[in-house]
């Protein structure tokens, strides 16, 4: 169906504060714990703007009843200050008080709504941050980090200044306009219709301004996000960059995406600038309309010069408050872009989820059993596991072995409900794993990487980590028993060392034990080792297998290996092949059986001969 254009212009404004009113909605939960601070800093704004309003009666008053010939004093005035010098002290002492109280005020509602915007804020984040760790592998997989980043920092700050600084403001600018209409009105009818021919213009150049100033800004967070993932990604990788010498690689890529969100800010800064020269204009030509025919009424008597001073103040307050909510009307548009992007991480739901009456876990003895398990990440056509079915019981050593893409992580992720299977289930000790909570259930199992996860933080305070609240005492006997403390002990600090990022400060063998150290300290009845010592020496290697062989005493333990010598002693090897356990036995059985653990270490073994 076919609308006039005025029709149309209805419905897209109806649609776009439909969108504004669903965005506020969903932040108005941050500011309900500050109602109260909200409320003062509302009546604060009516008070400084009753102050804001009476400004200009002091000039005016010298004007008429101290620089003229008009002896009648207004009715307010008393009579023992009717003397010039006493008039002229009075009006002095007037625009004194009126000025301190209004900058007073002013100050003290901007400090009460800095405290609030950043308590806003604090809240804000800490509500992203907690959603960012509750979403799955498969949110994070399919998003770039810096872009998550960008949400929880920068993209905050906008939304708050449109919860508070722009809410304030334009209540502020509603609340002089209405007070200056009822005095204007009161003064001159004519004049102040006159004044307001200038406001359909107004907003007419918002209207023109606003949709492409949102559309660049839209452009300017996107690129915001992409620029943060490039440095992430650089900063974390910075090993491989200088190692393949791809620098000016790096350098080029950050430049590209810097230059994609230099030309949207600029482009948003031009057309700021634009609008800002037509509100000039337009506000000019009004006040000059103004200004002449009020002189012409002062000259005919109609007003005297001091309601004519007033009048043009207010005139120009008048504009200021138009031209503050032109402003805000653009700063809305370019906060609401923010808004949609954090309403979008707060509203993603995690792909795993925890069941109404998902109960705690139980100390677990360890038997893991998949039945029938279906599995296929979203971004893949094809299943990675098709029908799983073992049967691993508590305490025994399984490695996962296969040709890459298997499945052995997928196996490995379904155990701790990383991800959840799309057929079949999952169980320990005969229970299925979805009706336990997600916490219970991930403390019960321990997961050492093939790339050790080190803080910036002291040796103690990583090894710590497997454990909240581990004491000195618990900390040192897992590092006896990882193999990590003679090491430990003899570096500059001992226990107290500060780790660099990632752990760097260390090798490879070290970084693994102290890993291995916080594994220790769990004591989880499962535990999950992939590749335990891949990328080490031989000394490191037989350091790390004597550690995680301590490790695994007594748990039931997945070991992924792509080196088979090192599962040689394990209990049972489980050989994984196009989504199903392919071979099932000891080392020797699956040597005797010539099948696919039979080739494989056969290849690997010719290898390692070769010179």
């Amino acid at each position: 169906m076919r609308y006039p254009i005025c029709v149309k212009r209805l419905i897209e404004l109806r649609a776009r504060l439909g969108r504004t009113k669903e965005t506020l909605a969903n932040f108005t939960p941050f500011l309900g714990p500050r109602r109260a601070g909200l409320l003062l800093a509302l009546f604060l704004l009516l008070v400084e703007t009753g102050m804001s309003l009476a400004q200009p009666w002091p000039l005016a008053l010298t004007l008429d009843y101290v620089l003229s010939d008009r002896k009648q004093l207004p009715g307010f005035w008393p009579e023992s200050l009717s003397g010039e010098a006493l008039l002229l002290a009075g009006v002095a002492f007037l625009l004194v008080s009126i000025t301190a109280a209004s900058r007073g005020l002013s100050a003290f509602r901007r400090y009460l709504l800095q405290k609030l915007g950043q308590e806003t804020v604090f809240d804000m984040r800490e509500a992203l941050y907690s959603r960012v760790h509750d979403l799955g592998l498969d949110y994070h997989g399919k998003r770039r980090t810096g872009d998550t980043i960008t949400r929880v920092t920068s993209d905050v700050k906008e939304v708050r200044t449109l919860l508070v600084d722009s809410i304030v403001e334009i209540g502020s600018s509603v609340f002089i306009l209405l007070g200056m209409l009822v005095v204007m009105v009161w003064m001159s009818p004519q004049l102040t219709l006159l004044a307001l021919l200038s406001v359909p213009f107004l907003f007419l150049a918002v209207r023109r301004y606003r949709s492409a100033l949102v559309e660049r800004m839209r452009v300017v967070r996107t690129k915001e996000g992409a620029i943060a993932s490039v440095i992430q990604e650089a900063v974390t990788g910075i090993r491989a960059v200088k190692i393949f010498g791809r620098e000016d690689d790096e350098l080029e890529r950050f430049r590209t995406e810097s230059e994609e969100s230099l030309r949207a800010s600029v482009d948003s800064s031009l057309i700021e600038a634009k609008f800002s020269i037509l509100l000039g204009l337009v506000g000019g030509v009004g006040t000059a309309l103004v200004l002449y025919f009020a002189a012409l009424q002062v000259l005919s008597g109609a007003l005297s010069v001091g309601q004519l001073t007033v009048f043009i103040a207010y005139l120009g307050l008048f504009l200021s408050p138009l031209w503050a909510l032109s402003r805000q009307a653009n700063q809305i548009g370019k906060s609401l872009v923010s808004g949609e992007r954090i309403i979008e991480l707060l509203g993603a739901e995690p792909s795993v989820k925890e069941a109404p009456d998902a109960r705690q876990a139980p100390l677990f003895e360890g038997r893991v059993t998949f039945e029938g398990v279906h599995f296929a990440y979203e971004d893949e056509a094809s299943e990675v596991l098709k029908g799983m079915d073992f049967d691993v019981e508590a305490g025994s050593r399984v490695a996962l072995v296969g040709l890459s893409g298997a499945g052995k992580t997928t196996v490995t992720s379904l155990i701790a409900r990383l991800y959840d299977p799309q057929e079949g289930r999952v169980f320990i000790d005969g229970q299925d794993i979805k009706d336990f909570t997600l916490k219970s259930l991930r403390d019960s199992i321990t997961f050492v990487p093939q790339e050790p996860m080190l803080f910036r933080a002291t040796v103690a305070e990583n090894i710590g980590y497997g454990k909240a609240g581990a004491t000195r005492e618990e900390i040192e006997h897992a590092a006896g028993l990882a193999g990590a403390d003679g090491f430990i002990r003899e570096l500059p600090e001992g226990y107290d060392s500060l780790l660099s990022e990632r752990g760097e400060s260390l090798s490879g063998g070290q970084r693994q034990r102290i890993s291995i150290a916080r594994a220790m300290l769990r004591e989880s009845p499962i535990l999950i080792l992939d590749e335990p010592q891949a990328g080490l020496d031989a000394e490191a290697a037989d350091a790390v297998e004597e550690s995680w062989r301590a490790l695994t005493e007594g748990r039931t333990t997945f070991v992924i290996a792509h080196e088979l010598r090192l599962v040689r002693s394990v209990d049972r090897i489980l050989v994984l092949e196009d989504g199903r356990v392919a071979q099932d036995g000891s080392h020797e059985e699956l040597l005797a059986s010539e099948g696919l653990y039979a080739r494989l270490y056969a290849l690997q073994e010719r290898d390692r001969v070769q010179p």
